[in-house]
């Protein structure tokens, strides 16, 4: 398989785990009953990325992410999307070649697993699987406030945050919140051309502590029991 197909099947593979593990439910009905939050779609992003930032900082010789790019995922309840809700999802990648190396594909899950457990997150899912010749793995983590952390170990490494499901925001009033891991913000890894169609705000990206001041992140709507065959 060439670079490109390769590519290709990871970010496919990636998207159809991601479609299966951000699905959102509610118990009792979903547009009556909507879930309760602390953030906007708009306000969430910050302490989402604040906690995705904490994760990195515990890793050893961290050697910084090639791509960021933020998106939605719908959030419905009994097969109906909420049109008035979204699970924001972060996804932070690393290159190829760095995703090829036994400190990105085992140490730092190892790294992880014993910083989350110490954090006190609920592990909802830990697996090893075989592809062809290679060993994929699977860490996804809820801190007590609703974050998903998942920590995905295939063709490409990558660490993807979600919010669960919070109140959709018009574009206008989302913020930059600069990248961490390395990537400069704005520059050709910091995939946010959608949110900012006329480029990054100097000011916002000159940000010197995007985290100060937030807290951890929205509770969701009511998530499985369990991740089995979700990913």
């Amino acid at each position: 398989m060439n670079f490109i197909s390769n590519r290709v099947a990871s970010v496919v593979l990636a998207v159809a785990a991601i479609l299966a593990l951000t699905a959102c439910s509610a118990v009792g009905d979903a547009l009556n009953q909507p879930p309760q939050t602390e953030y906007t779609q708009a306000e969430a992003y910050a302490p989402m990325e604040a906690v995705a930032a904490e994760a990195v900082e515990s890793l050893t010789d961290f050697p910084g992410f090639e791509q960021r790019s933020w998106g939605e995922m719908p959030c419905s309840h009994n097969g109906i999307d909420d049109p008035d809700y979204t699970n924001i999802e972060i996804d932070y990648s690393f290159s190829l070649e760095v995703s090829e190396t036994d400190q990105i594909r085992e140490d730092y899950v190892e790294e992880l697993r014993e910083y989350w457990t110490a954090q006190g997150y609920e592990i909802t899912r830990d697996e090893e699987s075989t592809y062809d010749d290679r060993l994929d793995r699977n860490l996804v983590v809820r801190t007590d406030d609703g974050i998903t952390l998942w920590y995905r170990v295939a063709g490409y490494v990558g660490l993807v945050i979600q919010s669960g499901c919070v109140p959709v925001s018009d574009l206008s009033e989302i913020e930059y919140v600069p990248p961490i891991g390395g990537i400069e913000p704005g520059g050709e890894g910091d995939k946010l051309d959608r949110y900012f169609p006329d480029g990054i705000p100097t000011d916002q990206a000159a940000a010197v502590d995007p985290f100060a001041n937030t807290q951890a992140g929205p509770a969701p709507f009511d998530s499985p029991g369990s991740y089995d065959n979700l990913l």
